[in-house]
């Protein structure tokens, strides 16, 4: 099969992760192609993660409206003749004229990388996702049993579902770079080292974790918590972690090697206020880190409470204040056997296993258009 895969762009987030990811397997057995609307220059950090046999194409997107970009990307994607054109994020909206003039030709996926709802967007792209859905122009693809509901919930109609995936390397190894800078952090043999690995954004509440974390340094538990991702340096929400003024929150900024933070690290914190299926709770299962997470989207299809990690009764501040005190409350022989546990809860979310699901779908569409 050739296939084209289409993403916004290739900064640091899980949608871009996944999307580079699910190419590189991809491209093990079939013609890949890759489509982002930004440029690489700015927008590219994970485009030195792509195998050399992907074809990249840069449409050269400047920022805001461009009313001319998808006419621009259905004669790209028409020069390569695909058979199969599978898009994610924003970037549906832009690719719905291809689907409408080329339907005969190509089948269109799009994956929902969230709820349905919050991941339909404002106004009009609502209604593009809709029409594409109903219409059989672009066939969604679901990436958890909650975004599944949430998809017939929002556009009452179904879905399949692949479960995300991502490949952890089976020898990764903890760098002594890493190993060096992760001492800074560690006030004592005893000290727990936690990771929050997500953009400073909203919907992730670094905020509300920076402010538990004092409640619980101010206890007397001994424990740092790192949060990497992108942020702003001027933006309200590094300014709430800020005022929280815990001197045991530490703000590291992007990584180009989160997972070896993630393997050196006892737990894996993320309180998002909603989700889809975290790449990055993956990645903490996959290295053995025990995930403390708020109970949404698709975090409740991977971390069983008190088994493999820890969940949060609800979204308040007081609840997730008690399910990261249940983490640092741990006995040292209860952290081991929960992180095999975590570990053990990985197999079912490799990429190799997610691709080859894509693959399935593809093809069974493919046999339906003869």
């Amino acid at each position: 099969m050739r296939i084209v895969e289409i993403i916004p762009q290739l900064g640091s987030g899980g949608g871009e992760r996944f999307t580079v990811d699910l190419c590189n397997e991809l491209s093990k057995q079939h013609e890949v192609i890759l489509i982002v609307f930004y440029p690489l220059e700015v927008f590219g950090f994970f485009a030195n993660d792509l195998a050399q046999q992907i074809k990249i194409v840069s449409m050269d997107k400047k920022k805001g409206m461009d009313i001319l970009l998808p006419l621009r990307l259905y004669r790209t994607i028409t020069r390569f003749n695909p058979d199969i054109v599978h898009t994610h994020l924003r970037s549906i909206t832009y690719t719905l004229l291809t689907a409408l003039c080329k339907q005969k030709n190509i089948v269109f996926f799009h994956t929902v990388h969230n709820t349905a709802d919050k991941e339909a967007g404002g106004w009009v792209n609502r209604c593009i996702r809709r029409f594409s859905f109903k219409h059989n122009l672009i066939k969604p693809v679901t990436i958890s049993k909650e975004s599944q509901r949430s998809f017939v919930d929002f556009y009452r109609m179904d879905a399949p579902m692949v479960f995300n995936g991502r490949n952890i390397p089976a020898n990764l190894h903890v760098s002594t770079k890493v190993t060096e800078e992760l001492k800074k952090y560690q006030h004592s043999f005893r000290t727990r080292l936690l990771v929050c690995l997500a953009r400073v954004m909203p919907v992730k509440r670094q905020g509300l974790v920076a402010r538990i974390c004092r409640r619980l340094y101010d206890e007397g538990y001994d424990f740092s918590l790192l949060f990497i991702g992108r942020y702003d340096t001027t933006s309200d929400l590094v300014s709430e972690i800020k005022d929280a003024e815990c001197p045991v929150v530490y703000l590291l900024g992007e990584r180009l090697n989160p997972l070896e933070y993630l393997k050196a690290a006892d737990g894996f914190c993320l309180m998002s206020s909603y989700e889809g299926m975290p790449i990055s709770l993956i990645e903490a299962l996959g290295t053995g880190t025990v995930p403390v997470c708020t109970p949404v989207g698709g975090v409740v299809d991977v971390v069983q409470n008190g088994e493999n990690g820890f969940l949060s009764q609800d979204l308040t501040e007081e609840a997730c204040y008690n399910a990261l005190k249940q983490f640092l409350k741990l006995s040292d022989k209860d952290l081991q056997d929960m992180k095999q546990k975590a570990f053990n809860s990985y197999h079912q979310y490799s990429m190799t296993d997610c691709a080859i699901k894509y693959v399935n779908l593809f093809q069974k569409s493919l046999r339906g258009k003869k």
